[in-house]
């Protein structure tokens, strides 16, 4: 090969690293002069990023492969984290947090996979306590569903299929049992009997529901009460 075509080459390579090294600039900052972005560059393509809030703190954190985006992390400016994104076999996996606005603490955590809801998705009062767990899968609930009462006692035991209640026990807010509900249409609605329990476990009342409207509530007198359990 001649001396001149060398030269060429390797003119050509320097170029090429030249416009390479210009594309990878490891900072970006805002106009105040706080640090916006970090990157990281690994054989010559991105591999991660950080993103800055102006003045301080981490907002993002971004992963890639082959200079596509394989993970990230939202953080909000107290640190905590907000929002995570994966890709896992092909499976977009998504995690969301969200806080309550007052307090700061978080109110709801769920999972996505390929924008559909799956796992446990957990619910909470704004002082941090328990307010709902609910089962999903591809999207619908399934399985059991709870919730609770301030006080941290069972205020309500579901049980879905297919994303739909077929049983539902509620409770008072001192925990003992209130009402029964098995009556579901396949629409999720009640329509049928339910019955109501006093504080001491004995049956009370039946209710009877229409599309989810209670239409006709009876009391149940002590001499009729065991009939009324043995038939509904």
């Amino acid at each position: 090969m001649s001396s001149f075509i060398k030269l060429v080459l390797l003119a050509v390579t320097l170029l090429c690293s030249v416009m390479v090294m210009a594309q990878q600039e490891p900072e970006e900052y805002y106009d105040s002069g706080a640090l916006h972005f970090e990157h990281q560059f690994r054989n010559g393509k991105l591999y991660s990023s950080k993103e800055y809030y102006d003045p301080t703190g981490i907002k993002a954190e971004m992963v890639y492969k082959a200079n596509k985006l394989i993970a990230k992390k939202i953080f909000r400016r107290n640190g905590d984290l907000e929002y995570e994104l994966k890709y896992d076999d092909g499976k977009k996996i998504e995690t969301q947090i969200e806080y309550y606005s007052t307090t700061g603490e978080a109110f709801r955590r769920r999972t996505l996979v390929n924008g559909k809801r799956v796992g446990l998705e957990i619910e909470y009062y704004s002082d941090g306590q328990t307010k709902a767990e609910r089962n999903y899968i591809n999207g619908k609930k399934e399985g059991s569903a709870r919730g609770y009462h301030l006080n941290g006692k069972l205020q309500g035991d579901w049980v879905f299929q297919n994303g739909e209640p077929i049983l539902a026990t509620l409770f008072y807010s001192t925990g003992e049992k209130w009402l029964i509900h098995t009556d579901f249409d396949e629409k999720g609605r009640l329509n049928g009997v339910s019955k109501e329990y006093d504080k001491e476990g004995k049956l009370m009342a039946l209710r009877y529901y229409k599309k989810n409207d209670m239409v006709k509530r009876d009391r149940v007198g002590f001499w009729l009460r065991w009939w009324w359990e043995l038939r509904y």
